[in-house]
């Protein structure tokens, strides 16, 4: 039983680090889009301001680069999401009287590298929440390059 307990001291361990990675994970990809909403923004008044479509241009670019650098951070994130949910499955044999279940992957915080396919996963529409606004901001750049 000490063995047990001792796993299970393990896995809680375990799944703190994981929630915690996967918040931190979530914080950085929140400021990512912050900071790069912030530059497209700048770029597009700039652009109206100064009457220099090319300017719209610039604005594209950041808007994909920063959308490009998020899906790299969710990636890392939901794969994070992943193993806590392993690990909380776990948990859960515990509590409801069973014994201590190592997952598959062990109480690691080690994920395997992600994938283009984890970032096509990512664009589906269960996740709009990340793709939407950033077609928005590519559509709204295409309206200003027309306007301006």
């Amino acid at each position: 039983m000490p063995e047990d307990q001792q796993n299970l001291q393990i896995l809680l361990k375990a799944w703190e680090m994981c929630q915690g990675i996967a918040k931190s994970n979530g914080k950085s990809a929140w400021s990512v889009r912050s900071w790069g909403v912030g530059i497209w923004s700048a770029l597009i008044a700039y652009a109206f301001t100064a009457k220099i479509p090319a300017i719209a241009w610039v604005a594209l670019v950041v808007v994909i680069s920063v959308f490009v650098i998020e899906i790299a951070i969710r990636q890392i994130q939901y794969s994070y999401i992943r193993r806590s949910l392993e690990i909380e499955a776990s948990l859960n044999d515990v509590l409801v009287g069973g014994s201590v279940r190592i997952p598959e992957h062990g109480a690691s915080t080690n994920i395997d590298t992600p994938t283009i396919r984890d970032a096509l996963d990512l664009l589906c529409i269960k996740r709009w929440l990340i793709w939407f606004p950033y077609l928005l901001l590519v559509l709204f750049t295409f309206l200003a390059k027309m306007i301006i």
